[in-house]
């Protein structure tokens, strides 16, 4: 049997990660700094009924054999009531729920685009750096331009199915450029070998060098090995330097009057009643929630605070974005090292929260607001 105790620490490090817990964000990106973490992120993807599902079991169960370590993140949709994903993994691979070295986890998309969850990047950065052998991520069910696992995975199998017909030409656009291999799964099926042809076919209109294509049955299963073998053979992708993704806090508006910009929002369904007073920087400010980040609308109470002066030159509109950092004070020193112009040691602002302002002079033309998360 796993041991529990480290199963429950590691998904509550995982549940932190995705709730853009502070904490969690600092240990990733601290650790981010050390890349001795060799593990292999490798992205299942393609549309509806291609047998994903069975096929990440499959190549679980062979990388087993072959004694490595596997960590499976599966996306799938979000359910409209609760908001988690509707298709458990419980329910499709609990078979692997005995063995210590398997762990699932399902992610719902919670409306993120892409194919992808909004934090699937930190979680598959982190189970790489927890020592997994292979991070594997089914994504969900996707069509043409859900290509976001491209810019996360090492390594990305797209997987078709026999019969497609006229489909593969239909997402080649988008889903099919993506691919470092094609994996033609329920290769049992009529239609095996001419999917095989339409693929290649499609690869010699194009330039450079031509992905392999594979054929499968993970049910039987059939070409699994084959399959590991050629996932171990690919070169890695090459993305940026890794570095933890840190979310949006807020977008500051600047108005003349919170009642009068309130009317706007309010007709779009937002909340506009929670209201405060920022003393230093002698503004009145109401803060809107907007899905996982917020809109704050600034209104100013003496005609030298920096809003008034603001509208005075440019008129109402945007006045800065705020991002929301682990960690204040290092973000600070760094800025400041490097010859940023931060405006003023951590303040209090609204709802509490440690902030400061870096100067557009500094940031491209953007007055940002750097928030303690």
């Amino acid at each position: 049997m796993p041991d529990l105790g480290a199963v429950r620490e590691l998904a509550r490090s995982i549940t932190a990660l995705e709730n853009n817990q502070s904490e969690a964000l600092l240990a990733l990106h601290e650790a981010m700094r050390d890349t001795s973490a060799k593990g292999r992120v490798i992205g299942i993807t393609g549309p509806p009924g291609a047998g994903k599902s069975s096929l990440v079991d499959a190549l679980a169960r062979q990388l087993r054999t072959c004694e490595k370590t596997v960590a499976i993140l599966a996306v799938d949709p979000s359910s409209r009531s609760t908001g988690g994903a509707i298709l458990g993994d419980r329910i499709r691979m609990r078979d692997h729920y005995a063995d210590p070295g398997i762990f699932i986890r399902s992610m719902a998309t919670r409306g993120h685009s892409g194919g992808l969850a909004a934090t699937t990047h930190n979680v598959a950065e982190w189970l790489r750096i927890k020592g997994f052998d292979y991070v594997l991520i089914e994504t969900v069910g996707v069509g043409q331009d859900e290509i976001a696992i491209a810019g996360v995975a090492d390594i990305v199998a797209v997987v078709l199915v026999p019969g497609m017909g006229d489909d593969v030409q239909a997402i080649k656009a988008g889903l099919m450029e993506i691919a470092d291999l094609y994996v033609v799964n329920k290769a049992d099926y009529e239609g095996a070998d001419r999917t095989v042809n339409e693929i290649e076919a499609m690869l010699n209109l194009g330039h450079g060098p031509k992905p392999p294509i594979l054929k499968t049955i993970a049910t039987a299963p059939s070409g699994i090995p084959e399959l590991i073998q050629q996932l171990d053979s690919l070169p890695r992708r090459q993305h940026d330097a890794p570095t933890a993704r840190f979310p949006i806090d807020h977008i500051g508006i600047a108005v003349r009057s919170l009642d009068a910009a309130a009317c706007f929002y309010a007709l779009l369904g937002l909340d506009t009643s929670a209201r405060e007073t920022v003393p230093p920087e002698k503004v009145r400010v109401a803060m809107l929630a907007a899905g996982e980040s917020r809109i704050e609308l600034l209104e100013a109470l003496d005609p030298d605070s920096p809003i008034a002066k603001f509208i005075e030159k440019r008129g109402e509109g945007l006045h800065h974005v705020a991002l929301r950092v682990p960690d204040l004070n290092r973000a600070i020193e760094k800025l400041t090292a490097a010859g940023a112009r931060v405006l003023h040691e951590p303040r209090r602002g609204a709802g509490g929260h440690l902030y400061t302002f870096v100067h557009p002079s500094s940031a491209g033309g953007v007055l940002w607001e750097l928030i303690q998360a």
